[in-house]
């Protein structure tokens, strides 16, 4: 079955970022497309098992159809985990598969510090932004006593149409190669 993989590079794996990831995983069922996910902050080196989980993170990104990289923007307390990450990877690593950055926290002015922090990883590693960063900032969701957070309707319209050209992306990369 194909998949997408998701690196999560919030420095917490209880946010909104784990709320967002479940609704990309319903959105991308869509299409039968599975999403694998990874917390950057469980690949950190002090953490048991963590090396075992960047090669199977490394083998999982090499058979992904597509990226979503989902981190906060620098101004949020961000400790740098996705860049971290980014630089356990090897070179090359993200060659030939569309990436979409999500950017999650502060406002949308934040956007381009964030792909501008991210660059020169990005760049070692093959990786070109498929599509135009998304920003999902605190006023782009909605929150409920009753329930678990959701997006609001212009946040989900633009997710999915997002999503629907990744997944375009995604199957012309497998006919190409």
């Amino acid at each position: 079955m194909p998949y997408f993989q998701a690196i999560s590079g919030s420095p917490s794996t209880l946010s909104r970022n784990s709320f967002l990831l479940q609704g990309l995983e319903q959105r991308l069922a869509r299409y039968d497309i599975e999403l694998r996910r990874t917390h950057a902050i469980e690949l950190q080196p002090f953490k048991s098992g963590a090396s075992d989980r960047l090669t199977d993170l490394i083998n999982t990104v090499r058979d992904a159809q597509a990226i979503l990289l989902i981190t906060p923007v620098p101004s949020e307390d961000w400790a740098g985990c996705m860049k971290t990450l980014l630089q356990f990877l090897p070179a090359g690593a993200l060659q030939y598969r569309p990436l979409l950055l999500i950017g999650t926290g502060g406002s949308i002015d934040e956007l381009p510090n964030l792909e501008r922090s991210l660059g020169g990883e990005l760049a070692r590693l093959n990786g070109r932004l498929a599509l135009s960063s998304i920003h999902i900032g605190p006023k782009n969701w909605v929150f409920s006593d009753s329930r678990p957070p959701w997006l609001t309707a212009g946040t989900e319209l633009r997710l999915n149409r997002a999503l629907e050209q990744l997944h375009a992306l995604a199957e012309q990369a497998v006919v190409v190669s």
